[in-house]
């Protein structure tokens, strides 16, 4: 509940209106995690904040073009929480891959709570530098 002081209402009003639908001011609302998706020549980084969550309770897969993440954040049911933040629950994120990927190649690592997933690409043999001769 707010206690607003009728100083400038107009104003009281829009602050109000804008902390309501912030989306920063109720993280709890953001179900995925942060992550940055990195890429350079030779492969692509998806590193994604996973602060809390076991390995156990990870799941990754390939399936026809996609990486699908998984998991679970839980919480100790035996503490007593006077503010929670963080997601608690399932949740499942999805990546569109390109063609010039080796899945069979992808390698995911947890540290710090960091769930860093390296993807390698592969050498498309059409796409390499050709010189064309001029008869």
């Amino acid at each position: 509940m707010y206690k607003i002081k009728l100083e400038n209402p107009i104003l009281e009003f829009t602050k109000i209106f804008d902390e309501f639908f912030d989306e920063s001011y109720d993280i709890t609302s953001r179900k995925c995690p942060a992550h940055d998706v990195i890429e350079n020549d030779k492969i692509f980084i998806i590193e994604i904040e996973l602060a809390s969550i076991k390995k156990e309770n990870i799941n990754i897969n390939t399936e026809d073009n996609t990486l699908i993440i998984e998991a679970e954040r839980k919480i100790d049911k035996t503490l007593k929480y006077n503010r929670q933040e963080r997601y608690v629950g399932k949740f499942k994120r999805i990546f569109t891959l390109p063609d010039n990927v080796d899945t069979e190649g992808i390698k995911a690592k947890l540290d710090n709570g960091i769930l860093t997933i390296s993807i390698p690409k592969t050498i498309d043999e059409t796409k390499k530098k050709k010189q064309i001769v001029i008869k």
